[in-house]
């Protein structure tokens, strides 16, 4: 699993300052807005980051999707399935999915417009035309229509521990839609035996508690697929790193 850069605490108090001044003067924006935009400036400027845009600070855009890639076979994950990339950035992981499926099985949700021309730009027009993925925002009716695809699988990179605390309901909420009571949803996450830590500006080890309790909420049930451990260094504190899968109870029953 890759590292991510550690901050201080006095960074990441610095960090929280900035977003609380941004939501004085956008009230009516969400921590969605702000990741986005802040994202998007970054990569705008050409600054690399840990897994958008073609800049990468570790690795090649080329490659550097391939183990997540390799974990989706493992699990299961064959070239007639419909795959759902929630949160698919620039399509670093998207496009070895987007190679391997059938035309337009492959659907990638982002909250960012800019991520997704992007993603469109990194893979190339050939592998577009031949595949066709299904690109769209995050939204109410593009989480109903990736839902009616019914996929066979749905997976995330590096999506959970940038969800808000107040957003998590929202999140595991769009996740049992989209997989129903037949998907499975592969993804990784920093989680808590006690209450959720914000380790940096944009970034949570949520409360693993709290996560079991929505998605029992929705029917849905996790099985650790990895286990590892995940070190805030200056905060000391320890989170559990997972590669988790998440499925309907009626799914895990059978």
């Amino acid at each position: 699993m890759m590292k991510k850069k550690q901050l201080s605490p006095e960074e990441v108090e610095r960090q929280k300052s900035r977003f609380e001044d941004w939501q004085k003067k956008n009230p009516s924006k969400t921590f969605k807005d702000y990741f986005a935009e802040t994202v998007e400036a970054k990569l705008q400027k050409g600054r690399s980051h840990e897994t958008l845009g073609g800049n990468l600070r570790q690795g090649d855009y080329a490659t550097s999707g391939q183990g997540m890639y390799k974990r989706l076979l493992n699990n299961g994950l064959k070239p007639g399935d419909t795959c759902v990339d929630y949160g698919c950035g620039t399509l670093r992981v998207g496009q070895h999915i987007i190679d391997y499926l059938v035309p337009r099985a492959y659907w990638g949700l982002d909250i960012s417009q800019y991520l997704l021309d992007e993603g469109r730009k990194l893979i190339g027009e050939q592998l577009w035309a031949e595949k066709e993925p299904q690109l769209r925002i995050i939204s109410r009716e593009s989480v109903a229509e990736a839902a009616s695809a019914k996929p066979d699988m749905m997976f995330s990179f590096a999506v959970l521990l940038h969800v808000h605390p107040d957003e998590l309901s929202e999140y595991v909420g769009n996740v049992m839609t989209i997989i129903g009571k037949k998907g499975q949803y592969i993804t990784d996450a920093n989680l808590m035996d006690g209450e959720t830590v914000q380790y940096s500006g944009r970034s949570w080890a949520h409360s693993q508690a709290e996560l079991e309790m929505l998605l029992a909420e929705r029917g849905g049930k996790i099985e650790i697929l990895e286990e590892g451990k995940f070190k805030m260094e200056g905060l000391g504190e320890v989170a559990k790193r997972y590669i988790l899968r998440i499925v309907h109870k009626d799914r895990a029953a059978a």
